[in-house]
C-alpha cells in the first residue's frame, strides 16, 4: 500500500455516507489508507451532548468506510478546530483530498462557500469534490485540457484514473476562446492516439464552444472530470471556471494541482513518458 493516505473530511450529514463510501473505494483503488476527519471546533467540552455526537460522527464514517472496502486501513481522527484548518492541515500528508458537497449550485449562483474557495486554492495536493447526488455516478473519465502539448502530466493522472476505474478516457479540449494558430484539433487526436492503449481506449473531443459549458456538458455522461487548478484569484469571492465545475458538474471532479513553477517557467513532465511520444 502506498504511504499517503486519501483523506475525507465528514460531516454527519445524510451525504457524508455516499461521499465516505466514494472515499473508501478511492484509497481501495489506490491501494492505500483511508483518513477520516472530522473538524469539531464547535466541541468546546461545556456540552457533553457535543462530544457523543462528534464521536458518533467518527464512528459511523469508519464502520461505513471498512464495509466498502475491507481490506483498506481506516483511521479516524477528530479535531478540534475550524473545518478549512482541519482540511488544509490533512491534506499535507495526503495522497488525495476528498470534499463533500451537499446538492448542487446553479452557474453564477453568488458566492461559492467560502471554506470550498480557500481549499481548492490553497492545497497543494489534489482534492476531489464529490456530491451525494452522483457519488455512485459510473462512466469514462473525462479530462479538460488547455493545451495539447502543454497538459500532459494532467492526461497522465486522467489516464492512471481511467486505467483503475476500467473505463475509456474522453480528452476534451474546448476552442473558444482560440489560444492561437494551427491544428488544434489534430494536436488532440494525436495525443488521444498516444496515450491509447489495450487497457485505457482514448478519445478525442474538439468543441466549438467555452470550456464552461462544454466541460459540463461533458460531465453528465462522465463517472470523474478531472481538471487543473488555477492560481487563486485576487477576489476569492469570485468563482472561477474550475470552482463552477466542481460545485455544478454532474459527477465527482478531481482539481489536479498544477505543474511546479520555477523562477516564472513552468516546468514539463517528461514527455517521454508519453505513449509513442
Amino acid at each position: 500500500m502506498s504511504g499517503r493516505p486519501v483523506v475525507v473530511g465528514v460531516t454527519g450529514s445524510p451525504g457524508s455516507v455516499a461521499v465516505t463510501r466514494w472515499a473508501a473505494r478511492e484509497a481501495s483503488a489506490r491501494r492505500c489508507g483511508l483518513r477520516i476527519v472530522h473538524a469539531a471546533a464547535y466541541d468546546t467540552g461545556d456540552v457533553p451532548a457535543w462530544r457523543r455526537h462528534a464521536r458518533w460522527v467518527l464512528t459511523r464514517a469508519a464502520g461505513i468506510a471498512r464495509a466498502t472496502a475491507p481490506g483498506v486501513a481506516v483511521e479516524a481522527a477528530l479535531v478540534h478546530d475550524s473545518p478549512v484548518r482541519v482540511l488544509t492541515g490533512a491534506a499535507s500528508e495526503a495522497d488525495l483530498l476528498v470534499l463533500g458537497a451537499i446538492g448542487h449550485q446553479r452557474i453564477g449562483d453568488g458566492p461559492a462557500d467560502p471554506a470550498v474557495l480557500t481549499v481548492l486554492h490553497t492545497v497543494g495536493v489534489p482534492i476531489a469534490v464529490v456530491h451525494a447526488d452522483t457519488a455512485d455516478r459510473t462512466g469514462p473519465v473525462v479530462v479538460g485540457i488547455e493545451r495539447p502539448e502543454g497538459d500532459i502530466e494532467l492526461v497522465r493522472v486522467a489516464h492512471e484514473c481511467a486505467r483503475r476505474r476500467g473505463t475509456d478516457l474522453r480528452i476534451v479540449h474546448a476552442l473558444r476562446p482560440r489560444s492561437g494558430p494551427g491544428d488544434v484539433a489534430g494536436q488532440v487526436e494525436d495525443l488521444a492516439r498516444r496515450w491509447d492503449s489495450d487497457e485505457v481506449a482514448v478519445h478525442a473531443d474538439v468543441v466549438d464552444d467555452r470550456a464552461l459549458p462544454a466541460l459540463l456538458r461533458a460531465a453528465g455522461h462522465a463517472g470523474l472530470l478531472v481538471l487543473e487548478a488555477r492560481p487563486a484569484d485576487r477576489r476569492p469571492w469570485l468563482r472561477s471556471t474550475v470552482t463552477e465545475l466542481a460545485l455544478g458538474a454532474e459527477c465527482p471532479v478531481l482539481v489536479v494541482p498544477p505543474p511546479v513553477v520555477d523562477a516564472g517557467v513552468r516546468r514539463e513532465p517528461d514527455r517521454s513518458a508519453v505513449r509513442g511520444g
